[in-house]
């Protein structure tokens, strides 16, 4: 039984590796740049290439985003976050307690990308929304997709299973930056928020693309040149299994295919013949006649 608890232990062991590489709060390198293909076109997204009035791209200058909203029964809900990287605050880090998830109460919200703090009476409590490791990106609109692309950064449990997350949809906007001004919990209940943030670097570069295959003139010629070879096989095998020929005899209707080049040679000149017909009587009235 030894072996077994070895192989228990090892096995709960490559979990925890997986776990932590998908759900791991260190900055990933590519995480800004995804593309996709769809209909013949390649559209490609680089956040943080750096354009025009944007040295950083998406990436906030301040090291993160800010987005205060506060309920109706007067509750105030901040939401910090940033794009394909985790947060760095110069400035007025987020205080509240519970951010052992996020860098601990002397460096909260410096390991994760994205951060709920929750006010209450006397206090505050974090809630780690997203780090930047486990990125998944879409496209918003699947039938325009240059209007731009989703941002979903999540969290996971012990369970390895997603606890919370924070989509940011990124639209082209080729007029300036809008920040958010809103998060939505997506579904009730469960921890699962999105805001919408519009920037020159949401717009993606479109490139077309081959779509490949073989297109209908070249799924015709195969079908025909498939049936010819399945018709050749058939005849031929009847004609000597059946019929005992052999040789040059068993191919099927030999005679037909001994005159084929003199017909396709005929039908040519039949062609020709038909257009400098066509070609003489169209030019004869061009022609004055002379009378002698």
């Amino acid at each position: 039984m030894g072996w077994l608890a070895a192989f228990v232990v090892s096995l709960l062991a490559l979990v925890r590796i997986g776990i932590a590489q998908t759900c791991s709060n260190s900055e990933n390198s590519d995480a800004c740049e995804w593309e996709a293909i769809t209909n013949g076109k390649k559209y490609s997204f680089n956040l943080a290439t750096p354009i025009k009035g944007y040295p950083h791209g998406i990436l906030s200058e301040d090291g993160f985003y800010k987005v205060s909203v506060k309920s109706n029964e007067g509750k105030t809900t901040i939401y910090w976050f940033q794009l394909c990287e985790h947060m760095k605050f110069n400035f007025n880090p987020p205080l509240c307690e519970n951010c052992e998830t996020c860098g601990g109460p002397g460096h909260c919200g410096e390991t994760c990308s994205a951060l709920m703090s929750s006010s209450f009476p006397g206090y505050s409590v974090c809630s780690t929304l997203g780090y930047p490791g486990s990125i998944q990106y879409s496209l918003i609109n699947q039938n325009k997709p240059d209007q731009g692309v989703r941002v979903k950064m999540t969290t996971c449990n012990k369970n390895a299973k997603p606890d919370c997350s924070f989509s940011v949809l990124v639209y082209c906007s080729r007029s300036g930056i809008e920040v958010p001004t809103k998060v939505t919990n997506i579904t009730s209940g469960v921890c699962d928020y999105e805001t919408i943030l519009k920037h020159p670097a949401g717009c993606p570069v479109v490139t077309n693309v081959s779509k490949g295959g073989w297109g209908w003139f070249g799924s015709l010629f195969f079908m025909l040149l498939l049936a010819f070879v399945v018709y050749m096989a058939v005849g031929i095998g009847y004609r000597v299994t059946v019929l005992g020929v052999s040789g040059f005899e068993a191919i099927p209707n030999l005679d037909t295919w001994r005159t084929l080049p003199s017909k396709i040679q005929l039908f040519i000149e039949y062609i020709i013949s038909q257009c400098m017909d066509l070609y003489y009587r169209l030019t004869e009235n061009s022609y004055s006649r002379v009378n002698t």
